[in-house]
């Protein structure tokens, strides 16, 4: 097992272009080890990450906004089609990018305090990473329409019930609970990737 922490050097926890660089050579180092399981989290309690960095986006050109677009479409893909199961382990706000980056991994845990939105509607962009297949594939086409429909912000339970989310985890019994997971997945992730 492997873990990758998602840390942006801005303390806003953006999906830079870096931040996407970093994830995809750290999948594909796990899978290069042999590692069954490799773990998504945050390097910053409270915040998983806040999705692409709207900031730079607004300096980009056109070409500029393609190569950032392809980057994440790449990282994303790296995950969602990794030989390892990958798991996002989420503490806290899971917005935008941040959300297609949850999504496409095959395991996702919560704790009670996080929240999930995809705020595209509210800002006029759409997700350029996949997030609408990802949610759609793990969700069903019900929960990608509501999710996706007006930047409506959920707590960990409806995320949950939504399909977003597997399991949603106290913050008392956050680091053991995921340790249990973890273990468990390391013994199951054959079945898990080729049952």
């Amino acid at each position: 097992m492997t873990r990758f922490a998602l840390d942006s050097p801005d303390g806003r926890q953006t999906l830079s272009p870096g931040v996407l660089e970093d994830l995809q050579r750290g999948i594909a180092g796990a899978e290069s080890e042999g590692a069954a399981v490799a773990v998504v989290e945050s390097a910053r309690p409270g915040l998983f990450a806040a999705g692409a960095d709207l900031r730079a986006i607004r300096d980009l050109t056109p070409a500029q906004g393609y190569v950032y677009a392809r980057r994440g479409q790449e990282a994303l893909l790296s995950v969602s089609r990794s030989r390892c199961v990958v798991v996002a382990e989420i503490d806290g706000a899971c917005y935008g990018g941040a959300l297609d980056l949850a999504m496409a991994c095959r395991i996702r845990i919560a704790t009670a305090r996080a929240a999930f939105c995809h705020p595209g509607p509210r800002l006029g962009i759409v997700t350029g990473w996949g997030g609408t297949l990802f949610v759609r594939r793990a969700s069903g086409v019900g929960a990608a329409r509501r999710v996706f429909r007006d930047g409506e912000v959920f707590p960990a339970e409806t995320a949950r019930a939504l399909g977003l989310v597997d399991e949603v985890v106290a913050e008392e019994s956050w680091r053991g609970r995921t340790r249990e997971i973890e273990a468990a997945l390391v013994q199951a992730a054959p079945l898990l990737l080729f049952g």
